[in-house]
């Protein structure tokens, strides 16, 4: 029976929460239809958003990426990559990102690592309040370039800030500059 009274609303339930590293060793290896991101000590489980017509756009992605320099150094675009934001005490799992050739090696530790070029696509289930809050902690973090992938409307939004965004629709050149200056293509290419 609540002793809660008519003027005394119920108080929602604390959620349990976890170290970062306990996260890390419990959630970052599982392979199933959910991802998993730590949010000052608690667990959010997201599903995963990557679907076949996303995973068409990587694909578009790599082939251009394989003929930057920054993959001739080892660096990789990967998809589902977690990033531990210290400024936002949380983990976020990247739709894409490019790890340089160092942060590859250091990778092995399992430990996360911010991104300097991150790539969300927007799928239907995505809520507008959590990417703008993205865009927030990543930059707020260390990342430099963002592309916002919109299938719908078939646009990117690229910001080098979370002020400045150039929107790309149709020939638009979309660059990854400064950190990628040899990756670029136009919203066209990369939606055909």
């Amino acid at each position: 029976m609540s002793t809660a009274t008519a003027t005394e609303p119920l108080k929602p339930a604390t959620p349990r929460t976890i170290s970062l590293q306990s996260f890390l060793e419990r959630y970052s290896s599982r392979e199933e239809p959910f991802k998993y991101e730590w949010n000052k000590g608690v667990v959010e489980k997201k599903p995963r958003t990557m679907n076949r017509d996303q995973f068409l756009l990587l694909q578009k992605m790599m082939r251009l990426f394989t003929q930057t320099k920054a993959y001739t150094a080892m660096g990789e675009l990967i998809a589902e990559v977690d990033m531990y934001l210290p400024a936002a005490e949380r983990t976020r799992r990247a739709d894409i990102a490019y790890l340089s050739g160092e942060q590859m090696r250091l990778s092995r530790t399992g430990e996360p690592t911010v991104c300097a070029f991150v790539i969300e696509v927007v799928s239907k289930n995505d809520q507008i309040n959590d990417l703008e809050d993205k865009i927030l902690e990543y930059f707020a973090n260390g990342v430099q370039v963002l592309w916002v992938i919109v299938p719908h409307s078939k646009k990117v939004e690229v910001y080098r800030s979370p002020k400045d965004v150039t929107i790309c629709f149709g020939d638009d050149r979309c660059s990854a500059a400064p950190v990628l200056p040899d990756f670029e293509l136009s919203a066209n290419e990369l939606f055909a």
